[in-house]
């Protein structure tokens, strides 16, 4: 069902059902209409490649991705890859679900619908948690993590979780926003619609955790929101696990935190939340930042998959930020286009990457088919949002756990101290990861994983609001999906429904810690 069917039955208006009724919420398979697929076929078969400058074989990244690393991966897309395959594997092994929102007065948007996974773990003393996909990937991009966390080797030793797993609004099979009012506050509308969510599903208190380096993520996305519905919702969401948060070295005029790490620094102690490798991590810094002949590397940074921190969104020369129509025009009609940005991103971030043909494809699909338009205005959008909000006092300070990377000195140049985060959190949990943070779902489960369970270890000691649920408390079962008809008569858009959508409204309250 479109949303102009949704808005237009009157079963489904106003606040006439029960807000925690099961109904709210339907079970949801995939779906990409024929059509669409033989149309990605055709412009694969079209592609007409630019032509290349001869370059080295060590240096044939440097203009962006090689004819060599894309043209392969076109071969495999044509000839060997099946969008249906990944769908039906991807229908068949994980519990998805959607659900509409109302967006609170001023908005006049339709209901805004969300695809989210729901893994409830098998074990009885399991804790909710919310999982946020690292911007721009999607829910089904954070597969790796899902059996880890809800579903341990050894769970009597190691904390398992129910898992809530949405794709942000506009990202995958979650509907963009519509309204200018919501545009505006993309990250504030959408750290409402998650919380909402995780209330419609029963979890009155649960944690949440970012799967992305805020550093390394476009503009800081994957900071700002996990924060945000942690300082927004202390009243439910009662901890968050961050990785490498947007936080600077204390300054002078900043009080204690300067006077902190001035001392710190100065007797090299273990003291004030710093310990010996955090000042191994900044010697190496400051030995690097002597070589003038450092290559900025500013302009490399991929539009789509990496953002450099420290640089206000309004100064950013990049084309998506400040145009995403413009740049949409190019990708909504270039799937290669699009292979070739993830390529080059996925470079950037982890250069020795092991990801398969197979998974490069997936993610790139998962972006193309339902178009990248409305994750580009989302950027744009944020960074608007993120500049914003930098110029306001801090929020309340919520208990989060730290993860920082790059502690080996692996890249000196971009550590975060985890006392540093002190200043705006309220830091229970840290740890200090080697290596870069690189493709985190897939290569740093581990890392992410460790980082979750020791917030709720803190969390547990501090706040006996955080309880284990039982199975039979969680709102669906699993029997209750019933498998929707491949009709795709009438389909005038790309994404296709299984059942349709209900609508609830936006859970306002803030409630208080």
């Amino acid at each position: 069902m479109d949303m102009q069917e949704a808005t237009s039955n009157p079963t489904m208006e106003g606040d006439q059902r029960n807000p925690n009724s099961e109904e709210e919420i339907q079970p949801y398979k995939i779906h990409v209409s024929s059509k669409y697929l033989s149309l990605t076929q055709k412009k694969l078969e079209l592609t007409r490649l630019p032509h290349e400058v001869a370059l080295p074989k060590e240096r044939e990244w440097e203009l962006g991705a090689p004819k060599n690393e894309i043209e392969p991966l076109i071969d495999f897309w044509l000839e060997n890859y099946s969008w249906r395959t990944q769908e039906a594997h991807l229908n068949n092994s994980l519990p998805q679900y959607r659900i509409a929102f109302r967006l609170p007065p001023p908005s006049t948007s339709p209901p805004l619908r969300i695809h989210f996974v729901h893994i409830r773990s098998r074990h009885r003393h399991a804790i909710p948690l919310l999982l946020i996909p690292s911007f721009p990937l999607t829910n089904l991009s954070l597969i790796p993590l899902f059996a880890p966390l809800s579903d341990p080797a050894s769970p009597t030793s190691t904390q398992p979780f129910h898992l809530v797993v949405p794709s942000i609004p506009g990202l995958g099979f979650s509907d963009p926003f519509q309204t200018p009012e919501a545009k505006g506050n993309v990250l504030e509308y959408t750290a409402m619609i998650l919380n909402s969510l995780m209330l419609r599903l029963k979890y009155d208190f649960y944690l949440a955790s970012a799967t992305g380096s805020g550093r390394e993520s476009a503009l800081g996305v994957d900071y700002h929101l996990p924060r945000l519905i942690g300082e927004r919702f202390p009243g439910s969401c009662l901890g968050v696990s961050l990785l490498e948060p947007e936080v600077q070295s204390p300054r002078v005029g900043e009080g204690m935190s300067w006077v902190k790490f001035r001392v710190a620094r100065f007797l090299k102690a273990a003291v004030f939340g710093y310990v010996k490798e955090d000042w191994k991590a900044m010697n190496l810094l400051r030995n690097k930042s002597k070589d003038t002949t450092k290559k900025d590397q500013i302009n490399e940074e991929s539009p789509l998959l990496s953002g450099k921190r420290n640089k206000s969104p309004g100064t950013v020369g990049v084309l998506g930020l400040r145009e995403p129509t413009t740049l949409s025009y190019a990708l909504c009609d270039s799937p290669v286009g699009l292979l070739a940005v993830f390529c080059s991103g996925l470079r950037k971030i982890s250069p020795n990457h092991s990801l398969s043909p197979t998974e490069i494809i997936d993610v790139t699909s998962l972006a193309w088919l339902p178009g990248i338009e409305a994750g580009a205005r989302f950027w744009a959008a944020a960074a608007k949002e993120i500049q914003a909000m930098s110029k306001k006092p801090p929020g309340p300070r919520t208990r989060v756990a730290i993860t920082v990377f790059r502690v080996d000195g692996s890249d000196p140049d971009r550590y975060t101290c985890p006392a540093w985060a002190t200043r705006k959190h309220n830091v229970v949990f840290t740890q200090r990861a080697v290596g870069l943070p690189g493709l985190v779902p897939w290569e740093r489960v581990d890392v992410v994983v460790a980082g979750v369970r020791g917030l709720a270890r803190e969390i547990g000691n501090l706040d006996p609001r955080l309880k284990s649920r039982r199975l039979e408390e969680v709102l669906m079962s699993d029997d209750e999906y019933s498998a929707s008809e491949d009709d795709e008569s009438g389909h005038d858009i790309q994404l296709d429904v299984g059942r349709p959508d209900t609508v609830a409204n936006l859970n306002t309250n803030h409630g208080a810690a």
